[in-house]
């Protein structure tokens, strides 16, 4: 995967629930930017990219695979997009450790407040701006 790094690009959502995913579209879509929301890993890995992802949301436990072990493939690959892993209330402080080892930008746990949520995720993109 290659992609050419713009201003304003999307933010890529990976959420399995679709009434979750469609939650946090709503709650994404109060930022000033597009936003492309994916069931799974694989259908984020099908879509034809041509920018860089300005952030990637992920569920740290998804069907196709788990959001740490993802983001441990796409540091592999020198992809440095930043990732927000979401985390339920039953993943532990190790899971959240490991995330952040992993490279994840930051860990947020549901049930999300909606607020925080979308502060954490601007300051994220301010980070990536930088």
């Amino acid at each position: 995967m290659i992609w050419k790094l713009t201003k304003n690009r999307p933010i890529h959502l990976i959420v399995g629930n679709g009434a979750i995913r469609d939650q946090l579209i709503r709650l994404l879509n109060k930022l000033p930017t597009e936003v492309k929301a994916f069931e799974n890993v694989n259908a984020f890995l099908a879509e034809p990219l041509s920018e860089a992802p300005a952030c990637l949301i992920t569920e740290i436990k998804l069907a196709d695979t788990d959001g740490i072990t993802l983001i441990k493939q796409m540091r592999e690959h020198g992809l440095s997009t930043p990732v927000v892993v979401l985390a339920n209330g039953d993943d532990s402080v190790t899971t959240a450790v490991q995330a952040i080892h992993a490279g994840a930008a930051d860990f947020i746990e549901r049930p999300i407040v909606e607020r925080d949520f979308i502060e954490r995720v601007q300051a994220v993109l301010d980070e990536s701006n930088r």
